[in-house]
């Protein structure tokens, strides 16, 4: 067995699963839409929810590169935030496209249905969340230093509204099918950016 089948089993999980879900997305299912047989999912996936972990990881690296070049820029470090949010936008307009559907953001739909389970997924989500924040932490504490935020600003605060917000809008995005929220968030994103000031630690 090659990992072209592995490949294929993953490329496969993926589409069903943000088509309809992780729960409702059997080893059959999958088995026949990938045109294998269940000895060769067995062979690389011990169970389903190692599909699971497998599809997670697969998600955050098509993310991952979106993060990349949008934090990755020399641009200030708010406009790299907005790089970030229209370039995410972008994922789900072409996923929409693809699939006639905004499908929601592809760590958010799993970590709502596998986040608090015991084992390695619900730690994979946590930490792949921790990594998303830090893109956005490392921004708002350069525009700080620069002078383009108040130099009180909480940037694991900032950071924390950023993503809570964004993943909402994404929810929204997929309940109305429409993309062009996420694409609209940037103002929203940055004013929560600025409010996030260190609280007053005096009485």
């Amino acid at each position: 067995m090659t990992d072209d089948t592995r490949t294929r089993l993953v490329r496969t999980a993926r589409a069903l699963i943000h088509g309809s879900s992780f729960a409702e997305v059997g080893i059959g299912d999958l088995c026949r839409e990938a045109g294998v047989h269940r000895g060769s999912l067995y062979h690389f996936f011990p169970s389903k929810e190692a599909v699971g972990l497998a599809v997670i990881d697969a998600n955050w690296e098509l993310l991952k590169a979106v993060l990349d070049e949008s934090f990755g820029s020399q641009a200030p470090p708010l406009e790299r935030i907005d790089a970030f949010v229209g370039g995410f936008a972008g994922m789900l307009t072409a996923a929409r496209d693809r699939m006639g559907a905004v499908p929601g953001c592809p760590v958010g739909n799993l970590a709502l249905e596998l986040a608090g389970r015991p084992g390695d997924a619900s730690r994979r989500i946590a930490e792949i969340l921790t990594a998303w924040q830090r893109y956005f932490r490392d921004a708002v504490a350069e525009a700080a230093l620069l002078g383009h935020v108040p130099a009180e600003t909480d940037p694991d605060a900032a950071a924390l509204r950023a993503l809570a917000y964004l993943q909402g809008i994404t929810l929204m995005a997929k309940a109305y099918d429409s993309p062009a929220l996420v694409a609209e968030a940037r103002a929203a994103i940055r004013a929560l950016i600025q409010a996030a000031s260190t609280p007053d630690p005096t009485p």
